[in-house]
């Protein structure tokens, strides 16, 4: 029997403290596309969308390709966003025929101006449309805030299990092996959600440590093998720059039929999550102390990679801090990068004023300078591009980036590249689409917070975390939350 699968990759990381919203354009800039324009607008990629095709050609399924569309982690999405995207997938669920069952890669996380659980509404809405009895999986970011409406509403959740994000393709997959078993009626997926009163948890995710995700994450592959009921065990490290109530770290366990056992099975998996809550294999440096590391770093082979966290678009923060940029500048370091500052009206007067041209400037700080001014610079335009190019590395392979107008600025011993657009520093290919190797350079620094080293991690000799204290900063007593449910760890519980 060929079933009949309906199925959408509908997208956002949302930081609900950003001023700036998510709009079309943003998508445009990243992936959107719809219906028969998916298969080629996704080819060649590690989208998650791939996995459902491969699963479909696997399974022989008629697959329904609604949206495709994913942005960089910004502000609330804009109710256009929301028609467009929510639209194409509830039009195609009315649109007749029958279906056999429903496979959404969600992020988790997604807020928009009208809806906190953007994705919980969805289901919502998708389950009014084609009833209880069809199956519906979704896949998460490992980074999801799964809410009760969305395990209310889906029968099958499965995240990523790694961080860097490597494994899309596969997360599908899986889904779809389970979702594919339920259509034939092989098993009856059930969601049993568990969490605790914690903003953040699981080493926020982390899977290139011995930590408790990693440790959870073998205990989760081994319940699943030894288990027949246990269809899969979901672990989310949660998104923490979410003010709503239901953000933080949570265990979704998919079992065969609805036996309180998988909720014990979850609940047992969140209190190891609780009784770990502290630990961070991170160690944030302020902009001060990073620079002083650099001596200690030593010689070698490759850069010292410098991760600004707290500035990471990646986390939905602006992209244009300053105040790593002027350490840099301020201690003379020679032979540097540094990878990316948006700026789109400095970069368009770069662009403008074209390579080799001697120009003064201010740059970064546009957006709010409480989070790093505008420097007033003088210095060289290296390079001039068009920001295109196509990632190569393992977190996004095969997706064009679009950093807009993109010019490297020169001051001292620092190659800025200034881009138009905010995108998270994960590619090899930000800094050598624009002539620069950074395998080359001393010094190396990145807007990102973690997926910056699969990439970037095995070219250098030394990698150091900053929090300078941007909109993405870990320091959450200096967010104003309001809508949480309280008392939650760490803000008011140890």
């Amino acid at each position: 029997m060929t079933h009949r699968v309906l199925t959408a990759l509908f997208a956002h990381e949302t930081n609900t403290f950003s001023q700036c919203p998510t709009t079309l354009d943003n998508y445009r800039d990243y992936v959107l596309a719809f219906g028969d324009e998916i298969p080629d607008a996704i080819a060649g990629s590690v989208l998650e969308l791939v996995g459902v095709e491969n699963a479909a050609r696997e399974y022989g399924w008629d697959l329904i390709h609604t949206v495709a569309a994913w942005a960089t982690p910004s502000g609330p999405v804009t109710r256009e966003v929301w028609e467009a995207g929510a639209g194409a997938i509830l039009e195609a669920a009315r649109g007749g025929g029958g279906l056999d069952g429903v496979i959404l890669c969600l992020h988790g996380a997604m807020t928009t101006v009208d809806y906190p659980d953007a994705e919980g509404e969805l289901l919502v809405q998708l389950r009014k449309i084609i009833g209880p009895d069809v199956p519906v999986a979704i896949t998460l970011d490992l980074h999801a805030n799964v809410t009760r409406q969305m395990a209310r509403h889906a029968d099958i959740v499965c995240a990523y299990r790694t961080y860097p994000h490597v494994d899309q393709v596969a997360t599908a997959e899986r889904a779809a092996a389970v979702l594919e078993r339920a259509m034939a009626g092989e098993v009856s997926p059930t969601v049993h959600l568990a969490k605790r009163n914690m903003l953040v948890g699981m080493d926020h995710g982390r899977t290139t440590t011995d930590n408790p995700m990693t440790r959870l994450l073998e205990r989760a592959e081994k319940l699943e093998a030894a288990d027949p009921g246990v269809l899969l065990v979901s672990l989310q490290a949660g998104f923490s720059p979410a003010d709503f109530a239901e953000v933080g770290p949570s265990v979704a366990v998919t079992g065969d039929g609805d036996s309180p056992r998988y909720r014990t099975l979850a609940e047992a998996y969140m209190n190891y999550a609780w009784e770990n809550r502290d630990f961070d294999s991170n160690e944030y440096l302020d902009v001060a102390t990073a620079l002083a590391r650099l001596a200690e770093a030593g010689g070698g082979d490759g850069p010292v990679v410098i991760a600004d966290a707290s500035d990471n678009p990646g986390a939905g923060a602006y992209g244009d801090s300053t105040f790593l940029l002027q350490g840099m500048i301020g201690a003379g370091l020679e032979n540097a990068c540094f990878g990316t500052i948006c700026d789109p009206a400095t970069a368009a007067e770069l662009v403008a004023a074209g390579a080799g041209a001697t120009v003064n400037v201010s740059l970064g700080g546009k957006v709010d300078p409480a989070y790093g001014p505008p420097l007033d610079l003088a210095g060289e335009v290296v390079a001039v591009t068009d920001g295109t190019y196509v990632a190569q590395g393992p977190r996004w392979r095969g997706v064009t980036q679009r950093l807009g107008p993109t010019a490297v600025f020169r001051v001292g011993g620092v190659d800025i590249v200034v881009a138009s657009n905010r995108v998270q520093c994960t590619e090899i290919e930000t800094f050598s689409h624009a002539g620069i190797d950074p395998r080359t350079r001393d010094v190396v620094a990145v807007k990102s917070m973690h997926h910056f080293r699969a990439a970037f991690e095995p070219i250098a000799r030394a990698v150091l975390i900053v929090d300078s204290g941007a909109l993405a900063t870990k320091d959450y007593h200096r967010l104003p939350y309001k809508n949480l449910r309280r008392p939650i760890f760490p803000l008011d519980l140890d």
